[in-house]
C-alpha cells in the first residue's frame, strides 16, 4: 500500500487568517492541505478559488495543495488551478460525461490527477481505465458542499472494494474523519486522511494528526504482513467487521463480500449462523468457497478463495 499522508480540510479553518492556518497546519505535521473549491453549481456553497490557491500558494512555502473541485465543469478550472499552484486536482466523477478526457488536462499539467465519487455513487462506476489512469480516489465519506458533517460509514465497504481493486493507488477519504472514525477508514484501506474540525478545532493539532497518522500505520503494517502470509500460501484468518450499516450499502441480501485483503466486511444479524456453518465446513475439510459463505461469518477464507 502507499504511504499514509494526512490532509487537513482548510474549509475548517479560520478563513480570516487562511496563510496562518495552513501555516499552523504544516508546523504541525500535515503532508497536504486539503483545499475545497466550490462553485455554486455541482454544490450550493462557494468557496474559495484559484486566487486563493494562488495567495497560500506564495505565503507557505513547499506547500502540497490537494484541491477538490466540487464544481459543474472541472475541465474548465484545471489550468488556472495549475497556475496558481495546486498540485493534485480531483474532479467529481458525477461531474462528467468523459471523465478520462478531464484526467488528460489535468496530467497535461503535471498535477497529480484524482476522481472522486459521492455516497451515493458505487465503486463499480469506477473503471478500471479509470482507475489505472488517475492517480488517487477520493470516497466522498459525506455529502459534499459543507463540512463538520456527520461520518457516513456505510461508505466504507465501497474504499475497501476499491483498495483491493488498486492496491497500489493512493485512496483518500474525506467527511467526517477524526480520532473515533479513523479505524474504519485504515482497516478498510485507505491511506490519504482529510480531516478538518478534528484537527483545526484541537488545541494541539499536532497531536492529532500524530494519531491518524499512527491509526493508518499499524493498520497497514497488519495488512502487508497478512499478505505476506497469503503470498506464502498460508491461511489467513480474517478480522470480520461487523457493520449493520452494511445493509444499506449495496449488499442489503446479506451475502458477503471480499473487499480488502484480508477483512471481510458483512451484516452482524449473520454472525451466529457463520460461526456454526465454518466450523462444520472446516471439520469435514472442506474448502469454502464465497459463493458457499454466502450469510455466513467468522471463517478462515484460504488463499484460493482470495481475489475471487
Amino acid at each position: 500500500m502507499p504511504a499514509t499522508k494526512i490532509a487537513p480540510s482548510v474549509l475548517a479553518s479560520d478563513l480570516g487568517n487562511l496563510n496562518c492556518e495552513c501555516q499552523r497546519m504544516m508546523d504541525s505535521g500535515a503532508d497536504w492541505l486539503h483545499m475545497d473549491i466550490m462553485d455554486g453549481h455541482f454544490v450550493p456553497n462557494i468557496v474559495m478559488g484559484a486566487p486563493v490557491v494562488a495567495s497560500v500558494s506564495k505565503a507557505v512555502p513547499n506547500i502540497f495543495m490537494d484541491c477538490h473541485m466540487m464544481v459543474a465543469d472541472p475541465g474548465r478550472w484545471v489550468k488556472d488551478i495549475a497556475e496558481a499552484g495546486g498540485k493534485s486536482y480531483t474532479f467529481h466523477l458525477e461531474a462528467t460525461d468523459d471523465p478520462m478526457d478531464v484526467v488528460r488536462q489535468i496530467k497535461a499539467t503535471k498535477m497529480r490527477a484524482a476522481v472522486a465519487i459521492n455516497p451515493g455513487t458505487p465503486a463499480s462506476e469506477i473503471s478500471d481505465e479509470l482507475g489505472n489512469a488517475v492517480d488517487m480516489i477520493l470516497v466522498m465519506t459525506v455529502w459534499p458542499g459543507a463540512g463538520g458533517q456527520k461520518f457516513m460509514k456505510e461508505c466504507m465497504p465501497k474504499v475497501a472494494e476499491l483498495r483491493a481493486r488498486f492496491p497500489d493507488l493512493d485512496v483518500e477519504v474525506d467527511g467526517g474523519v477524526g480520532p473515533k472514525t479513523i479505524d474504519r477508514c485504515a482497516d478498510a484501506g485507505a491511506n490519504i486522511i482529510v480531516a478538518g474540525t478534528a484537527i483545526f478545532n484541537h488545541p494541539s493539532p499536532k497531536d492529532v494528526i500524530a494519531f491518524l497518522r499512527s491509526r493508518c500505520d499499524e493498520a497497514q503494517e497488519r495488512i502487508k504482513k497478512e499478505r505476506e502470509r497469503i503470498a506464502r500460501g498460508e491461511s489467513v484468518d480474517h478480522e470480520i467487521k461487523h457493520y449493520e450499516d452494511g445493509r444499506k450499502s449495496g449488499w442489503a441480501s446479506g451475502a458477503i463480500t471480499p473487499l480488502s485483503y484480508p477483512r471481510v466486511y458483512m451484516s452482524a444479524s449473520k454472525r451466529e449462523k457463520l460461526r456454526r456453518e465454518s466450523q462444520g465446513a472446516l471439520e469435514r475439510g472442506e474448502r469454502p468457497t464465497l459463493s458457499s459463505l454466502q450469510g455466513m461469518s467468522g471463517l478462515s477464507i484460504t488463499p484460493a478463495v482470495q481475489g475471487k
